[in-house]
């Protein structure tokens, strides 16, 4: 709530006062000279109250639906509750079911796009591949089978991708969770292996609800050379987009592993917080880069194991 007064001019010294007094508080000073007015002159102190702080987050409130809104609409908000240790044993699961459950969309909605292209994945096992590197590691093949393209779906080729998929983003990141956790030590972060694990999962869940945004589009557009047959050249390009769509949603991953360790940085003296901000950001692109190189290598060996029983 707001009060206006009026001052007189050759009160300065006052208002000076008022001013160290309302130091939360807006001063504001208008032209002087107003129509009805011919010899006075004013200023105006107009106080606003400041900003109520921030409620504090209840560790009973963190639910699937809340965090999945926490992640969408209020992420600073996010990041102050993984601040919280009593909150951690209700991040963990939660999070985690979110990452699983995008991770498991998109690997059905690729399955039913390769199906409708009457096209599936053909996997050459790595050690071949290494031996003739001039072989194709992964091919388009016609869909072969008497059940016609529902094939995939009854011979387990279609499971096999959904869990390469959703286990693999997921066992990556818990192969790379100890680099993560020694690059924070390196750039001074205080941290436990259970807060680097939270936060490893919030940007797993970042990314895999990304994902799940930039599915719509995908499959329209997929849907759409389908139709209207865009030429072998085209539909294998589509197909290829789909399959890197999950390296392409880890970017908001990535930004939001980030900006949950940046304020970290108060945990260390102010005068190296500055300075180690650049270096922490150095540091999330590293392991990002170690990330991106895992992940590929982890996806496709579980799929084309579990594709060969």
């Amino acid at each position: 709530m707001s009060a206006t007064h009026n001052v007189p001019a050759n009160a300065t010294e006052q208002l000076l006062g008022v001013r160290r007094r309302l130091r939360d508080s807006t001063l504001r000073t208008p032209a002087a000279g107003a129509p009805g007015l011919v010899d006075d002159e004013f200023c105006a102190v107009e106080v606003v109250e400041p900003p109520a702080p921030p409620r504090p987050i209840d560790p009973r409130e963190l639910t699937m639906l809340t965090l999945l809104e926490l992640v969408l609409k209020d992420r600073p908000r996010l990041y102050q509750a993984l601040r919280l240790p009593a909150a951690t044993p209700r991040l963990l699961p939660r999070l985690l079911a979110i990452s699983l459950t995008g991770f498991v969309l998109y690997g059905v909605a690729m399955s039913l796009v390769f199906t409708a292209t009457g096209r599936w994945p053909s996997l050459m096992s790595l050690p071949a591949w290494l031996e003739t590197p001039r072989a194709t590691l992964l091919a388009f093949a016609p869909i072969e089978s008497t059940l016609g393209n529902l094939g995939p779906w009854v011979n387990g080729e279609a499971a096999a991708l959904v869990a390469a998929y959703a286990f693999g983003l997921i066992a990556a990141s818990a192969v790379c969770l100890p680099s993560l956790y020694f690059y924070c030590l390196l750039a001074g972060v205080r941290m436990t292996m259970l807060e680097v694990v939270v936060h490893t999962l919030k940007s797993k869940a970042v990314a895999a609800v990304a994902l799940v945004g930039i599915l719509p589009i995908y499959v329209a557009v997929a849907m759409g050379v389908v139709i209207f047959g865009a030429g072998e050249l085209v539909l294998a390009g589509t197909m290829w987009l789909g399959l890197i769509l999950p390296f392409i949603a880890g970017l908001w991953g990535t930004v939001a592993l980030y900006q949950g360790f940046a304020p970290l940085c108060d945990t260390m003296p102010a005068e190296r917080a500055k300075r180690r901000e650049c270096f922490l950001r150095r540091l999330v692109l590293s392991w990002s880069a170690c990330y991106t190189a895992v992940v590929p290598v982890m996806i496709y060996t579980i799929w084309e194991t579990l594709s060969r029983g």
